[in-house]
């Protein structure tokens, strides 16, 4: 992390410092720890403080150190055991699943593959199985 993101000193600016710094925008990171953009604005200018529940997803989404965000004190970023890297990289493959079910034809394909490869025989299966990876 640079200087810059270790000398701010209220929560709202380290936040700031920190989503600038990973980098993500505005609505990226609202859209991974579950506030509204208008909500994460509000504390990243010291409007409010993080809820509970904000302070949890930062910390369930993010590597951001909870304790630096809050005291300023400490590393700015903290190491994730593989187990977590890889429950937090699942949480986020979850995340980023949910928001391009917001496309409702994108969604109605989803389904549709969903439903032939669960009811489907093993030829079925096979052909999705396929197709998909000639895709990749």
């Amino acid at each position: 992390m640079s200087s810059q993101t270790g000398s701010q000193k209220t929560t709202g600016k380290r936040l700031r410092a920190w989503r600038k710094s990973v980098p993500l925008k505005l609505m990226q990171l609202s859209h991974l720890i579950k506030v509204s953009q208008g909500s994460l604005s509000d504390l990243e200018n010291d409007k409010s403080l993080p809820s509970a529940n904000t302070l949890a997803n930062l910390s369930i989404y993010t590597d951001l150190n909870i304790f630096w965000l809050l005291t300023g004190k400490g590393p700015v970023s903290r190491k994730l055991s593989p187990d977590m890297e890889k429950s937090t990289e699942q949480s986020r493959l979850y995340e980023d699943f949910m928001y391009m079910m917001q496309d409702r034809k994108l969604k109605g394909v989803v389904e549709k593959v969903i439903g032939l490869y669960r009811d489907g025989d093993a030829k079925k299966k096979a052909q999705i199985q396929g197709f998909l990876s000639a895709l990749s």
